[in-house]
C-alpha cells in the first residue's frame, strides 16, 4: 500500500530539483540578455546547482510539502509551497553573492521565485484547475442553453391574473421565462410598469413586438377574455412565429393547470356552459340507462358522464363492435371499476326489433338516450333509403321497445339540420322527432333535444381539416359565406343530460349554440393554431355547395315558439302532435313508405330538395 506514495514522493522531489534548477536558469537567461548581459551570473548558477538541489529538498521538507494530498490542494498547501519556494530561492541568491562577491540585482531572485512556484505549483494542482474551468465551461453552456431555452414571453392583461403570475415565479412552468412586456387596451396603463414589467401599449401592437422583441409565447391573462375578443388575438399574432397561451385560473399551485394552449372550442362565438350535475345526478342516481349509438361521438361522451352520474348500468348499444370495445377498454382506464362493472355492452341495430327486444328485456332500462342515427348529408343524399330505415324506422323501433318494457323516459338527438330541411338526413330526423313526440304517454316521457354540430365528431369537418393542413393542404371549404352553428362534445352532451333531467315529455329542448361560425374563419384558425399562415403556407380551396347543403341552419321552425327554462343554455318548445302520426306509424310497420322523397314531401312538407320527383 506504500508503493504508491514513495513512487510519487520520489517522482515529486525529482520534478521539484529540476523545477528549481531551470526556474534559475531561465531566470538568469532573460535577466542577463534583456538587462544586464553579464553573463559571469550563468557561470555561478551552474557552479550553485547544489545549492539549488538542497535548499529545495531541505526547505520543502521543513515546510511538510510532501506530506500534503496534493490531489486536493488547499489553502494550507498553497501557503506552505510558497513558504518553501520563497525560503528556496532567497538561499540561493544568498549563495550568489557569496560566490560573486557582490548582491546581484533582487529581480532576478524575484524572477526565479515566480518561475519555480509555477513550475511546482503545476503537477499538483493541474487537475484542480482543470476542473474548475470544465466546471465554469460547463455552466457557461447551460446558461447559454437555458438563455437559449428561456420563454420570451408577452402578456396579454395587465390585471390581477397578471400580477399574480408575475410575483410567483413557481406559477410560471417549469422552463424559465422572460416576461418582455405587457400588452393592455386601457390607455391609462400604457407606459406603467407592473412588478418590474412594462406596459408596451394595446394589443394592436402584438404583431410589431412580436417581430422587434422576438417573443416565444403570447400568454393571455385575462380569464374573463370573451371568444371574439380571443380570436382578435389569435389574427393578431404571427402563429408562426409565437404560440398563444390562456392563463385559465390563479387557484392552482401548478403552473400545468393553470396555463393551457388553445384549443379550437376557444375560438367559437360563445363560451361553453358552466356544467351543473345536481339535478342530472338526482334524475339518475341507482338507474339503469341504455345509449343507442353508444360508441359514437354524442353517444360515447354522454356514457362517459353517465358513470359520473351516480348511475347503477350503462348499457353501451352500437352497432360498431369496434367502437363499442375502445369505448368500453376506455371506461375501465378511467374509471377503474366504475368502468369495468358499471357498464355493459351489446351489439346490434336499431333496425334490428328482435335485437332491441332482447337488450330492453335483459336489463330493464329506466332511461334511454337514442343517438343511433345516420348524420352524414353528402352519403345520405346518395342513400336516401338507408337514412329512412335507420332514422325513421330505427327510432321507431327503438322507441317501440321502449314503451313496452317501461322505459321512464325516452331522449332522442335531433340536428338543427332537421329545421327546415334541404336533405335526406335532415328531413329524416325530423320525421324521427315526430315519431318520437307523438309515442309521448303515460307510460313513457319522450323528448328530443336539438342542436348543431358538434367538434370533433365522427364526420365534423374540423378532423377533415387537420388532415388537408397535415398533408399540406389544400383545406377546402364549400363556399365562402357558409356558416354554421358548433359545440363541444362534453358540453353539448352535458346539456342533454340536463334536458331530459327536467323534462315533461312531449317536448324539443333547442340548446343555446350561441352565434354562427363561418367556416372559412374557422379553418384559417387551424391553420395558425398548426403555426402556419392562411394563404401563404396553406391554401384555401373553395369547391361548392355540395348537394343538400345549406348556406346556414336553424335551430327553430316558424310555427315553434320558444320558451326559457332554468337553465340559461337550454330553450323549450312544446310543438303540435304530428296530425299525420297514425298514417306515419301506419306505413312504417306495414313498411309500405313507396318512393322515399314522396314520403318525406308528404310528412315534412317544408322539406325542399334540388331532386326531382313524381
Amino acid at each position: 500500500m506504500r508503493k504508491p506514495f514513495f513512487a510519487r514522493l520520489i517522482f515529486l522531489s525529482v520534478l521539484d530539483l529540476l523545477f528549481g534548477w531551470f526556474s534559475w536558469l531561465v531566470s538568469v537567461f532573460v535577466f542577463t540578455y534583456l538587462f544586464v548581459l553579464d553573463y559571469s551570473i550563468i557561470h555561478a548558477v551552474n557552479n550553485r546547482v547544489w545549492v539549488i538541489f538542497l535548499a529545495n529538498i531541505v526547505f520543502f521538507a521543513i515546510c511538510g510539502v510532501y506530506k500534503s494530498l496534493w490531489e486536493h490542494p488547499g489553502i494550507g498547501t498553497m501557503l506552505r509551497i510558497t513558504t518553501a519556494v520563497a525560503c528556496s530561492s532567497f538561499s540561493v541568491y544568498v549563495s550568489l553573492r557569496l560566490l560573486l562577491g557582490y548582491w546581484v540585482n533582487p529581480g532576478l531572485g524575484v524572477m526565479a521565485f515566480y518561475f519555480m512556484l509555477t513550475l511546482v505549483l503545476v503537477p499538483r494542482i493541474y487537475k484542480r484547475v482543470f476542473g474548475v474551468l470544465f466546471q465554469y465551461s460547463r455552466r457557461f453552456s447551460k446558461n447559454k442553453k437555458a438563455e437559449r431555452e428561456t420563454i420570451r414571453t408577452l402578456i396579454v392583461g395587465a390585471g390581477d391574473s397578471a400580477s399574480t403570475l408575475l410575483l410567483h415565479p413557481s406559477q410560471q412552468g417549469s422552463r424559465p421565462r422572460k416576461f418582455l412586456g405587457v400588452v393592455d387596451n386601457d390607455t391609462r396603463k400604457h407606459g406603467y410598469s407592473l412588478h418590474g414589467v412594462r406596459v408596451l401599449g394595446g394589443d394592436s401592437k402584438i404583431p410589431q413586438l412580436v417581430r422587434d422583441l422576438d417573443i416565444h409565447e403570447i400568454l393571455v391573462a385575462i380569464p374573463s377574455m370573451t371568444n371574439e375578443d380571443l380570436r382578435r388575438i389569435v389574427r393578431l399574432t404571427p402563429i408562426n412565429r409565437c404560440k398563444v397561451r390562456l392563463l385559465t385560473g390563479l387557484s392552482s399551485d401548478k403552473a400545468s393547470e393553470m396555463m393551457r394552449d388553445i384549443n379550437i372550442s376557444d375560438l367559437l362565438g360563445r363560451p361553453e356552459a358552466a356544467p351543473s350535475t345536481g339535478e342530472i345526478k338526482a334524475w339518475l342516481s341507482k338507474k339503469t340507462a341504455l345509449v343507442t349509438g353508444g360508441g359514437g361521438s354524442i353517444g360515447s361522451e354522454i356514457c362517459r358522464q353517465l358513470i359520473q352520474a351516480d348511475i347503477e348500468k350503462v348499457i353501451i348499444y352500437d352497432i360498431s363492435e369496434n367502437n363499442a370495445y375502445n369505448l368500453k377498454e376506455e371506461l375501465i382506464i378511467k374509471f377503474n371499476q366504475a368502468g369495468r362493472y358499471k357498464t355493459a355492452v351489446r351489439i346490434g341495430s336499431v333496425q334490428d326489433e328482435a335485437r332491441l327486444n332482447e337488450v330492453f328485456e335483459e336489463f330493464k332500462p329506466s332511461v334511454v338516450f337514442h343517438a343511433a342515427a345516420y348524420k352524414h348529408v353528402p352519403l345520405m343524399e346518395e342513400c336516401p333509403r338507408l337514412a329512412i330505415d335507420n332514422n325513421v324506422i330505427g327510432t321507431y323501433l327503438t322507441a317501440k321497445a321502449a314503451i313496452r318494457f317501461g322505459v321512464e323516459r325516452f331522449v332522442m338527438i335531433s340536428t338543427d339540420k332537421a329545421v327546415n330541411p334541404t336533405n335526406v338526413m335532415g328531413a329524416s330526423k325530423r320525421i324521427a322527432e315526430l315519431v318520437t313526440l307523438g309515442m309521448n304517454g303515460a307510460t313513457t316521457e319522450f323528448v328530443c333535444v336539438r342542436f348543431g354540430n358538434v367538434l370533433d365528431s365522427n364526420g365534423s369537418v374540423i378532423p377533415k381539416f387537420r388532415r388537408q393542413i397535415e398533408a399540406g393542404g389544400p383545406v377546402t371549404v364549400t363556399h365562402p359565406e357558409i356558416i354554421r352553428y358548433f359545440m363541444t362534445i362534453t358540453e353539448a352532451s352535458r346539456l342533454v343530460l340536463e334536458a331530459g333531467a327536467m323534462a315533461a315529455g312531449g317536448e324539443i329542448f333547442i340548446l343555446d349554440m350561441g352565434e354562427q361560425v363561418k367556416i372559412v374563419d374557422l379553418a384559417e384558425n387551424l391553420i395558425r393554431m398548426a403555426g402556419l399562415t392562411p394563404k401563404v403556407d396553406i391554401q384555401i380551396e373553395f369547391t361548392g355547395l355540395r348537394p343538400g347543403e345549406k348556406l346556414y341552419e336553424e335551430l327553430l321552425l316558424n310555427e315553434e315558439g320558444l320558451a326559457k327554462t332554468d337553465n340559461k343554455k337550454i330553450f323549450v318548445v312544446k310543438p303540435r302532435v304530428c296530425e299525420k302520426f297514425d298514417e306515419l306509424v301506419g306505413k312504417i310497420e306495414t313498411g309500405e313508405i313507396g318512393g322515399v322523397y314522396e314520403f318525406i314531401k308528404h310528412f315534412v312538407p317544408e322539406y325542399v330538395s334540388d331532386v326531382e320527383y313524381e
